[in-house]
């Protein structure tokens, strides 16, 4: 919880922070699990919520769903690292809910049922972000993958 966390706000400390409270929340609300909702979804919709409160208050704003990248990702930067380091980088460049939704399935192995519990959204809709997010990474990482890779 705390790695997605820290990956969704690229900020250990305030995802430390977002932690210790989901940790809270949890205790408090540990009767009100739903039936059918896997404790994993639960614990992770309770930390997306956190994290994305988190990111609401930074921004002063509301978070869209239309927006992609989230800034702007110098070629000159990713030229200069190796291949690892050049995913992350990306990945952190993508607009948080679509980092979320790579988080969620290629780093936390959640399945598309537990990753649209957690976004409170349908499957279609986590299938719909991750090819988005996929197909952006894709683009931006074109340079530095064989073409077998593709």
């Amino acid at each position: 919880m705390l790695r997605y966390c820290a990956r969704l706000l690229k900020d250990t400390q305030a995802a430390e922070d977002a932690v210790q409270n989901v940790f809270v929340k949890l205790h408090a609300g540990r009767a009100s699990i739903r039936n059918g909702q896997s404790l994993q979804s639960w614990v992770f919709t309770v930390a997306r919520n956190e994290a994305f409160e988190e990111l609401r208050r930074r921004k002063g704003e509301l978070l869209s769903e239309e927006i992609v990248w989230e800034g702007v990702l110098p070629d000159e930067e990713l030229s200069k690292k190796n291949r690892r380091e050049a995913i992350e980088s990306v990945l952190n460049a993508l607009y948080p809910s679509f980092r979320e939704i790579i988080i969620l399935r290629e780093y936390e192995q959640l399945s598309y049922d537990e990753i649209a519990q957690v976004t409170n959204t349908t499957v279609s809709s986590v299938k719909s972000r991750l090819f988005k997010a996929r197909k952006a990474l894709i683009e931006k990482l074109k340079p530095y993958l064989d073409e077998r890779e593709l």
